[in-house]
């Protein structure tokens, strides 16, 4: 990594393609946060770039994409996103890396989930200090554009994917700059959890990004929800194109909610009316999906996977099911109706996932995680293993941490981080469970 100390000797100096950027130590890594890659016109793709000349100092964390607070939100991580910044034009990424000069490191790319429509890289739950400095890897966060503004059309009125053209032009940023901070651009790991998971598959399955990327992690991607539907994306659409493209942001807000509030799908769509749409650049049609797959596998190995009680997340804010859950009359029917979901929105979709990519020739794990599956209503449940990776700062007595202490969450995660960055060094998981944490096991056709 080409750095040099600046004469107060309190920050790190990168110079770089797309600037000069001017990092601070914090908690055992260098941080660089809040690093513009792109800019966009409103539901427009988003165009690179460049800072002026100057040293910029990236110190602040990236602002969050246009999003509403929500009870569920505030649930699984802690956070008012009312009490954030926010931005319409929300490229940004921020880069960590381990102290001391270093080359060719392994580079992690962090997608955050949120159902499409919430969440951010820089919340204080992804802390990104863990995995770089156990690790020695080098991990990035990126924003990208959510909701209405990120995945419902395009500039023209059409059925449009935003959100993930960001992404993969952050994927770009990464690829031409991140040699500058000592990470190997030909060894980017994306991983990501929910809606990340699902972007990540989206990435994947994407025109143009073949080598943009080597690995990937899937976690809890919700691929049972995305299939089927164009109806329900064309109908909000319709009610999109009704509001004027210069409206503002608090009007974009209200349609959104608007449209959020009128979704009549019955099946599982309407558990995540946001996300990416097939067949619209660059992803392609779904019937396309295998040929896609049959194109990738062969050079990008992959972890996916899921955790063994996710929608019991979703329950924590209905009392009345929790009671239930509690109660050991009535447990037995609440579990069965959480696995059950869980199976058809999550493990079974992954499955199917990971056998296909495996019979077309990519080296695939499959992992089930099952982290404190025994605790109350809520064990092993939807974002618990990301409480693992970056380590559950700010959740100490929230329900969510089950309990758990933060240092006793940091503590028990080191295996898991060892593992997933041992992968994105070297494609390969050398053991078949973390005890207590997960199983894990390669598929073979």
């Amino acid at each position: 990594m080409d750095e040099t100390e600046d004469g107060d000797g309190l920050g790190t100096i990168i110079q770089c393609p797309a600037g000069t950027f001017k990092g601070y130590s914090h908690d055992g890594a260098i941080n660089f946060l809040g690093i513009r890659y792109a800019t966009s016109e409103r539901f427009e793709p988003p165009t690179p770039y460049r800072y002026p000349d100057g040293i910029h100092e990236m110190c602040s964390p990236c602002p969050l994409a246009i999003q509403m607070s929500s009870e569920l939100g505030m649930f699984m991580t802690g956070i008012d996103v009312d009490s954030l910044p926010q931005e319409e034009n929300c490229q940004y990424l921020s880069v960590s890396v381990p102290t001391g000069c270093r080359e060719k490191l392994p580079v992690m790319v962090w997608i955050h989930g949120g159902s499409f429509e919430g969440g951010g890289c820089d919340l204080e739950s992804y802390d990104r200090s863990p995995l770089v400095t156990e690790c020695d890897v080098i991990v990035v966060g990126i924003g990208y554009r959510l909701g209405v503004l990120g995945f419902l059309r395009d500039g023209i009125g059409r059925l449009g994917n935003n959100g993930l053209l960001d992404i993969i032009q952050s994927l770009r940023w990464i690829k031409e700059n991140i040699s500058s901070f000592g990470g190997d651009s030909d060894n980017v790991t994306l991983f990501g959890e929910s809606a990340g998971g699902e972007a990540v598959r989206c990435v994947m399955l994407s025109e143009g990004t073949a080598d943009l990327y080597k690995r990937a992690i899937i976690q809890s991607a919700p691929i049972g929800v995305m299939s089927n539907r164009t109806a329900m994306e064309e109908r909000m659409l319709d009610e999109l194109n009704r509001m004027p493209v210069d409206a503002d942001i608090e009007q974009v807000k209200r349609v959104q909610t608007s449209i959020a509030s009128n979704v009549v799908e019955r099946g599982f769509q309407k558990y995540m009316i946001f996300g990416p749409n097939y067949g619209v650049f660059p992803l392609p049609d779904e019937r396309e999906i295998q040929e896609r797959m049959k194109c990738i596998a062969p050079s990008h190995d992959l972890i996916i996977g899921s955790n063994e009680r996710e929608v019991a997340a979703f329950i924590g804010l209905k009392k009345s099911i929790v009671a239930m859950d509690r109660s050991i009359l009535t447990r037995w029917l609440v579990e069965t109706i959480i696995r059950r979901i869980t199976d058809k929105m999550f493990t079974m979709p992954a499955e199917d996932f990971a056998r296909r990519y495996a019979e077309y020739g990519g080296k695939v794990y499959l992992y089930r995680f099952e982290w404190m599956r025994d605790y109350d209503y809520i064990g092993a449940c939807h974002t618990s293993d990301v409480q693992l990776l970056f380590g559950a700062k700010g959740l100490n007595g929230k329900d969510i941490s089950m309990g758990k202490k933060e240092s006793e969450t940091l503590a028990e995660g080191k295996p898991m981080r060892k593992m997933w960055a041992e992968f994105a060094r070297s494609g390969d998981v050398e053991c078949s469970e973390i005890k207590n944490i997960l199983r894990i096991k390669r598929v073979q056709i």
